[in-house]
């Protein structure tokens, strides 16, 4: 789950339908040929669907009215959906592996380097349905591999019984958690599991931080700023809440939702993964998005799942019109009242079902505006030096600068390694 956005709707408009003109299967750009890729329907379909029974359940159900409307059977195969891309490997080459699978978007990069999923095409119309951070994740290289099917993004969780309405600010909230905080008692105003830069990438983008340069839906990945100006005041802002024993050194996720579970904390950032737990214990659960920071609305790193077409399907048109169906309104809307999923659709982010639940829409606003994970493989080499970089300064063993310079250069070392 460790998982920047366009500056406009009209940006990642005339972007991503550039990308698709040029790198998309040619099929659906020819009227004619489409037609003529109708008549040649497969009899059967396969998609590996995550093997979790309720996102099953939905999928089988979805299949059966696809048949209906195409007369194409899909066959739903429950493949975990982190093992999805090493099965692809071995079977795809032998002609066993799926025309349709399913994985988050982090993952896309190094599928496309091993040549697992293909480019897709979309009709323009389609380019509008969906969040356009959740349409951007499925994007790597400049071209779109796949269609979104929900996001997920830490918000606020706060106990309604010590925290009556969440803060407007951050500022706010930090003033709040001061006002509360007895590490004595093991009472805390507020948490989070700071030694994590998947939850502290929000603060270091509101100070003007990065991790690989955005140049027009390319990460550039010899361009890293997390040790610029604006990072170093992002660390010394985290850095500052250890010093003045708002969070303990070596917090760990599982001591921050047993702490909140046992009512001796306010608030927590956290994901709706999280959320049946805290109500099982009896918390009165509260959601919102997180309160802006340094004057900013926080971006917090979205991850999104999609579903991707088979670089070894024989059948490529009605694979990525299986991918359309499953992302579609009626789809989508399944999905979430049977998985409780967040969709990537923005006409069911505005439908009542999200925007009616508290809990709901409180993670769907923090996901809406968030930053998708960079999907390039090169992220995997940043999160345990970002991670040692909060620990040092958190210890007092090194200043903000010295630890995130430290980090940086670590992280260019196991590129360059990476790289051989």
């Amino acid at each position: 789950m460790k998982w920047r956005i366009w500056g406009s709707i009209a940006m990642i408009f005339l972007l991503t339908v550039g990308v698709l003109a040029g790198c998309g299967p040619q099929r659906d750009a020819d009227p004619d040929k489409k037609e003529a890729g109708k008549e040649e329907k497969p009899e059967q379909l396969v998609i590996w669907e995550n093997k979790e029974a309720r996102h099953l359940k939905h999928t089988e159900r979805m299949a059966e009215k696809y048949e209906e409307k195409t007369g194409i059977q899909v066959k739903v195969v429950g493949v975990d959906i982190l093992k999805q891309q090493e099965k692809l490997t071995l079977d795809g080459p032998n002609n066993k592996g799926a025309d349709v699978v399913t994985w988050p978007h982090d993952r896309i990069g190094e599928a496309a380097i091993k040549g697992l999923i293909q480019p897709i095409d979309v009709e323009e119309d389609r380019i509008h349905a969906y969040n356009k951070s959740a349409l951007r994740a499925m994007q790597y290289d400049g071209k779109l591999y796949g269609l979104p099917r929900n996001t997920e993004s830490i918000a606020l969780i706060y106990n309604k019984d010590r925290m009556k309405e969440p803060p407007k600010t951050f500022e706010e909230l930090i003033r709040f958690a001061e006002e509360n905080t007895d590490p004595a008692k093991e009472k805390y105003g507020f948490l989070y599991e700071g030694e994590n830069f998947y939850h502290d990438f929000f603060v270091f983008h509101a100070f003007g931080g990065y991790v690989f340069k955005d140049e027009g839906g390319r990460m550039n990945t010899e361009d890293i700023g997390l040790n610029n100006e604006g990072s170093i005041q992002a660390m010394e802002t985290i850095g500052s809440w250890y010093k003045d024993q708002l969070i303990p050194r070596g917090l760990k996720a599982d001591t921050v939702n047993g702490l909140f579970k046992e009512g001796k904390v306010a608030a927590v950032l956290n994901g709706p993964w999280a959320v049946k737990d805290y109500e099982d214990a009896g918390i009165d659960v509260g959601v919102s998005p997180i309160p802006p920071i340094n004057g900013k609305d926080p971006k917090t790193f979205i991850g999104v799942k999609g579903l991707y077409v088979s670089a070894y399907t024989r059948n490529e048109y009605w694979a990525t019109d299986l991918v359309r169906f499953l992302t579609g309104k009626e789809a989508l809307q399944d999905r979430f009242k049977t998985t409780g999923e967040i969709p990537s659709r923005t006409d069911l982010l505005e439908h009542p079902i999200v925007k009616d639940d508290e809990q709901v829409n409180g993670f769907a606003e923090q996901a809406a505006s968030g930053v998708p994970m960079p999907n390039v493989p090169e992220m995997s080499q940043v999160w345990d030096p970002m991670a040692d970089a909060v620990s040092f300064v958190a210890k007092g063993e090194q200043t903000p600068k010295e630890a995130l310079d430290g980090a940086v250069k670590q992280i260019k070392e196991k590129l360059q390694t990476q790289k051989q």
